[in-house]
């Protein structure tokens, strides 16, 4: 199987404007409201915007978490949730490393990122992009990115009161 793309950002460069957020509320839901996006944007002061997507992890805990099977993996890596499988259970909120799942509003049912574009193309700043974990190696060759995240990991991953 290829290595999987995920969205991943900078928070250097993301200026928190919510334009992804918005962008995936209103291409899924036609509402715009971060409580239907598949994206996070977590502030942390002073002044760092992280944009927050699911990683595809290859160990995937929330596939093995999901007790009804409503998590798999495609044939391209991306990881999905079926809906109809779904009963709402939240074990693959807890369980998810990256805090890149979450209960929609209206349905009760697990939404994700599913890597679509539809916010890389429309951020302003270029702060996301798509990317595998090879490449993000790469782009993030001195770690400033991998250690930044790291050092603020406790604040955007354990909260999980949004």
């Amino acid at each position: 199987m290829e290595e999987a793309q995920f969205v991943f950002g900078d928070p250097h460069v993301c200026t928190g404007c919510m334009i992804c957020v918005n962008v995936c509320s209103m291409y899924y839901f036609k509402v715009v409201g971060p409580e239907w996006a598949r994206v996070r944007v977590m502030r942390i002061e002073p002044g760092l915007d992280f944009p927050l997507f699911c990683r595809n992890c290859a160990d995937a805990p929330c596939i093995e978490a999901c007790p009804e099977n409503a998590i798999t993996r495609t044939s391209k890596g991306i990881i999905i949730v079926n809906n109809r499988l779904c009963t709402g259970c939240g074990a693959c909120v807890d369980a998810c490393p990256y805090y890149a799942i979450h209960l929609n509003p209206d349905t009760g049912k697990a939404i994700k990122c599913i890597q679509c574009g539809e916010c890389v193309t429309r951020c302003p700043t270029n702060a996301i992009w798509m990317t595998t974990e090879s490449e993000l190696k790469r782009k993030d060759q001195d770690g400033r990115l991998e250690k930044l995240y790291e050092q603020h990991s406790p604040i955007l991953y354990e909260d999980r009161s949004e």
